[in-house]
């Protein structure tokens, strides 16, 4: 083998291991984004998530400045911001209208990233997000819940111009953020109305014990308005004796026993004999 051939080989192999390790880094960064969403979603309110989504996936990119925005109303509202200088930064309240010809107006309709260079894209970027974060090329994409744009996610690579890798470590962070946001709305109106729903049983468990209570005492007080013929009458049927039964017990005649009944039913409000006994029963029982 010759030298030429040698170097050939060597620069052949050189190759393929540039290759690998440039598939080794793309791996491990789509995997470290993944990682930080997976954190996000253990997160249990969506305002806890857009607190931290910066700051995850910051910390799982090389991304030099990563930025949360809300989209609402025709606005875009600027919510938290990180910095890899800083890693903790503030962005001041600068709500941007959301209209044409801005690049996030077309990002937010049509709910898919872009690339974009500031100098050559002029006037189709944010000038208040310019002067603030002085980036000259960003990653932006939108975070989509339910079909709708929520928010947008920018990330700026800093010295190097953002590139196609770039947007897809958006495309996969915006996509998971997107299912965060939905998991974590859905459980915070889950415990809301489980909350609700705890709050109105305990209101109707109070409100029913509190109209037994009332039943109770006024079928104490029908029952004690009774006459002591009219009360022998009502506990023999409360033992179920017939009317037939009763007179013999008490030695009256029949017609006498539906009169004390029918005296019976109308002072004690009740709607028929079973109604009576019943009233009877709370009424004498401790």
């Amino acid at each position: 083998m010759n030298a030429l051939e040698r170097l050939q080989r060597e620069l052949q192999q050189l190759e393929r291991e540039l290759v690998e390790q440039e598939y080794v880094r793309r791996t491990d960064a789509l995997e470290r984004v993944r990682e930080a969403v997976r954190r996000l979603g253990e997160l249990g309110s969506p305002d806890g998530v857009l607190e931290r989504a910066a700051g995850e996936l910051g910390a799982a990119t090389d991304f030099a400045q990563i930025l949360i925005s809300e989209a609402r109303g025709g606005t875009l509202a600027p919510h938290s911001l990180w910095r890899r200088d800083l890693e903790a930064a503030e962005i001041e309240a600068a709500a941007i209208a959301l209209e044409y010809p801005l690049v996030e107006h077309e990002v937010a309709r049509g709910r898919r990233p872009e690339l974009v260079d500031v100098a050559a894209a002029g006037s189709r970027t944010p000038a208040r997000l310019r002067e603030l974060l002085g980036w000259t090329s960003y990653a932006v994409g939108p975070i989509v819940v339910e079909g709708q744009t929520i928010g947008l996610l920018h990330a700026d690579p800093g010295e190097r111009p953002a590139g196609a890798f770039d947007l897809e470590l958006i495309a996969i962070a915006c996509d998971g953020l997107g299912e965060v946001f939905d998991r974590a709305t859905l459980r915070d109106t889950l415990q809301r109305h489980r909350a609700e729903l705890q709050s109105a049983a305990q209101w109707i468990g109070g409100r029913l014990g509190s109209l037994a209570a009332d039943a109770q005492l006024a079928g104490g007080d029908a029952v004690s308005a009774l006459t002591a013929r009219e009360l022998e009458v009502l506990a023999l049927m409360a033992r179920g004796q017939t009317n037939a039964a009763i007179a013999k017990a008490l030695v009256v005649q029949e017609g006498t026993v539906k009169y004390h009944v029918k005296n019976v039913l109308r002072k004690t409000g009740a709607r028929s004999r079973a109604d009576a006994v019943a009233r009877y029963v709370r009424a004498t029982t401790p």
